[in-house]
């Protein structure tokens, strides 16, 4: 009797680990080293930091040899390095893969993974990329990822699943958005307005162009729809927002106010996808005057008119890569909770921190202001002493002189 054993292939769950709320990073292996490595959505290349970048673990080719020399920029800072192919182990798989070996970074130095590995809809080397290798290995069991991120800090509850999707990871049903051209997981949405309960206002009316960017940690906007926003917050909201530089670029800093309004892509008649208040508004809490701020999740890039969805977004929707059909699936998260959140519990940790700070701030102040006028007043009286005794000094000096004159004024006489 024969029997036989056909293997099955399936999708596969690797732990993200979440770096401080901002990115999210995956581990892989070569000469012995295990690299955490930031997943983006928004690039196409695999790197790590070389040892001419002074960091605590670098990547060294060993017995490699040069492909090319390659420079890669993106919205804030660029690499450029040495691409190699090098042997990875990447979930108990051996794969080998293109590498870049980072030699200049430009701007990039503060990234606290050890590198980055793209994930992007197309790649400049098809042989090398890391889905296509694993579907051709047979190891997933299609080309396709998606990523379910978890905003708890420092948790490895978020997942990059490879292949077809898992229901559980999700709520409801994937709506699948076809991409455009680019090399990028660009769509469009038929327009983009800012609601709340009593009235609405466009930011865009037109088809507008959007990237889902794992890379980014927040929604990123055109300078001109930056400005547009914040004068529809300040005019329809009435928040008192204010643009305050950080780095290399603007944000939204308001007062607070229960009235924050929806912002809405709508992407279809089918699907809209809304941000609350909770998910974009960083957190409220006093600042160093005691005065209660909003910090939100937007900032201004000088780019195309293109809004790019970072990693606050993609922690409320689930978000399906599928690189043969060109399409995005999206879905509310398994983990989204932040609609049950008060607007008034946002950031109170933060908020207790600062206030705390702020009032033992203020004895502080007043010891030291009492400090300094003492060691003022003390100098001035010694300035006081000090000329008084100089006085003293000159006058009985005057007498001295004036005694032998008149004793020789007398003798003359």
């Amino acid at each position: 009797m024969l029997i036989f054993i056909i293997a099955s292939v399936q999708s596969l769950d690797i732990q993200l680990i979440n770096l401080q709320q901002v990115y999210y990073s995956v581990p892989i292996t070569a000469n012995n080293f295990t690299y955490n490595l930031i997943v983006d959505t928004g690039s196409d290349t695999l790197w790590i930091f070389g040892k001419q970048n002074n960091r605590r673990k670098y990547y060294e080719c060993n017995q490699c040899q040069a492909i090319m020399q390659k420079r890669l920029d993106y919205g804030l800072g660029s690499i450029y390095g040495t691409q190699f192919t090098q042997l990875f182990e990447f979930a108990n798989r051996s794969l080998n893969l293109s590498v870049v070996e980072v030699q200049i970074v430009q701007d990039l130095d503060s990234l606290i993974a050890d590198g980055i590995i793209g994930l992007s809809k197309q790649y400049p080397d098809s042989d090398a990329n890391l889905i296509d290798l694993l579907y051709n290995h047979k190891i997933i069991d299609s080309k396709q990822f998606g990523l379910l991120l978890d905003d708890q800090i420092c948790s490895v509850n978020s997942l990059l699943t490879l292949g077809k999707p898992n229901q559980s990871n999700y709520v409801g049903q994937l709506q699948y958005i076809n991409t455009t051209r680019s090399e990028l997981w660009n769509v469009y949405a038929n327009s983009v307005f800012i609601s709340n309960t009593t009235h609405q206002q466009m930011l865009e009316s037109n088809k507008q162009l959007i990237l889902f960017d794992s890379g980014t940690s927040k929604i990123m906007l055109s300078s001109k729809k930056f400005h547009s926003l914040h004068n529809i917050f300040n005019d329809d909201y009435n928040l008192n927002c204010e643009q305050v530089k950080h780095n290399y670029f603007h944000e939204l800093v308001c007062h607070f106010n229960t009235q924050f309004p929806h912002l809405i892509l709508n992407i279809n008649s089918q699907l809209n996808l809304t941000l609350l208040p909770q998910d974009y508004i960083s957190y409220c809490g006093y600042n160093y005057f005691l005065q209660y701020r909003c910090y939100l999740n937007f900032q201004n890039l000088d780019n195309d008119d293109e809004i790019i969805l970072g990693v606050v977004f993609l922690q409320k929707y689930y978000t399906h890569y599928d690189l043969q059909t060109q399409q995005v699936g999206i879905a509310q998260s398994y983990y989204y909770k932040r609609d049950k959140i008060n607007l008034t519990q946002l950031g109170n940790q933060y908020n207790y921190n600062m206030l705390y700070l702020s009032l033992m701030s203020i004895p502080i102040l007043i010891l030291f202001m009492i400090l300094s006028m003492n060691i003022i007043k003390w100098r001035q009286n010694q300035d006081q002493i000090s000329q008084s005794n100089e006085g003293n000094h000159q006058s009985r000096g005057q007498e001295q002189e004036m005694e032998p004159i008149k004793f020789s004024v007398q003798s003359a006489r």
